[in-house]
């Protein structure tokens, strides 16, 4: 008797808190999970704080850190998910900013009024009526098509691409000789490192970028030696020059600094024009002799190089065929060999030049790309 008694209490509490959330369910008024949301990111776009990861974004705005795949696909200038740096506008998906309310007209007259309309001066010698000088031709009619997006190569691919060079082109200025924190192996945006400038006078603010030569790049076709992948690593700003050397800070990362990572003198980037004008005609033929990341397979948003230069005259903005040879074969008929035609099979825009070769992003491309595959550039003057 107390075990029946006991199912019917838990029965009827149960029933009563179900009844009780969808009250609360019908009760919330329509949009108020957007409204909450719009609080959030008010303009749909979160800007990356140190120590973020796609990971903790997706688990907080989404729910799910396993969804950070869609917060990477609605960001395209992440080139890569492991490296987001802070101050990174990221478009999280479901978080658009709420529609404006439409301002409601103001309100007619009365029916019942009688509409005047206010008095008019006559028109001058020689004008035209209103009526008539409101007609348009109809040239002026025809909506011109409006010009295509400018295109925009983002800061973080230019600031962190690397480039490929020999020493010579890299001369640097210093290296970082140790961190504040001797126990911080890995150096990162906002530590405090300590660098050895030589004799170079240097007071607070001034920038320095850091780099690293790493391996030599060999031409994947011909065999030559093309020069030495540098990457750039990031920016450090001197702090104080109190002290046995200057003390900066790391204002910028691309990757981690390390002690001996060498100092260059810092520089703008300015994003490549697409479609720029140059005054020259250029017909180039040239190969992808590398990629910034080693990857086996290339394809859209990849950083490659390639091993054509200033010295050849290429400038930031050129755009480049990538092609791919379909290969030979006999002829169905005759029997006799045929070459066929090259395939275009994607498209790339310089954005950084060395002397014999060139960074470079892939803005399209058909299938999987791979180091050695043959470009061409035709540039003429219009």
């Amino acid at each position: 008797m107390r075990k029946g008694r006991m199912r019917g209490v838990l029965g009827l509490l149960a029933a009563t808190w179900v009844l009780v959330g969808q009250v609360a369910a019908q009760e919330a008024p329509p949009g108020a999970d957007q409204q909450k949301r719009a609080e959030i990111l008010p303009e749909g776009v979160y800007y990356v704080r140190s120590g973020d990861t796609l990971w903790a974004i997706a688990g907080r705005y989404l729910d799910n850190p396993r969804l950070w795949p869609q917060v990477w696909k609605e960001n395209p200038f992440v080139t890569n998910p492991d490296k987001i740096f802070p101050g990174d506008p990221l478009v999280i998906p479901g978080f658009g900013p709420l529609p404006k309310a439409v301002a409601e007209a103001p309100p007619g007259p009365p029916v019942s009024e009688e509409r005047v309309a206010p008095p008019t001066a006559p028109p001058a010698e020689g004008v035209p009526p209103a009526a008539v000088a409101e007609v348009k031709k109809p040239e002026e009619m025809i909506k011109l098509p409006t010009a295509p997006p400018s295109f925009v190569v983002p800061q973080p691919t230019l600031e962190c691409s690397g480039f490929v060079a020999e020493h010579r082109e890299v001369p640097g200025v210093g290296r970082i000789v140790r961190p504040l924190d001797a126990q911080n192996i890995r150096l990162w945006f906002g530590d405090h490192i300590f660098l050895d400038l030589g004799n170079r006078k240097v007071q607070a603010g001034d920038r320095f970028q850091v780099v690293r030569p790493t391996s030599t790049v060999i031409h994947p076709v011909t065999g030559g030696r093309v020069g030495v992948k540098i990457r750039t690593l990031g920016t450090v700003e001197i702090f104080t020059t109190v002290g046995p050397a200057p003390r900066a800070k790391i204002v910028y990362n691309c990757e981690d600094l390390a002690v001996g990572d060498v100092l260059v003198e810092a520089r703008d980037w300015p994003p490549p024009t697409r479609g720029l004008t140059q005054s020259t005609d250029l017909r180039l033929r040239g190969y992808i002799v590398g990629s910034k990341d080693d990857a086996d397979s290339l394809g859209q948003g990849d950083i490659v190089y390639v091993d054509v230069g200033k010295d050849q005259g290429i400038v930031p903005g050129d755009e480049f065929s990538i092609y791919r040879l379909s290969g030979a074969g006999a002829h169905p008929a005759t029997g006799d060999v045929i070459s066929f035609a090259p395939v275009k099979q994607g498209e790339l825009i310089v954005i950084r030049t060395s002397a014999h070769a060139a960074a470079a992003l892939v803005t399209g491309s058909n299938l999987h790309l791979k180091v050695g595959e043959p470009i061409a550039l035709f540039r003429k003057m219009p």
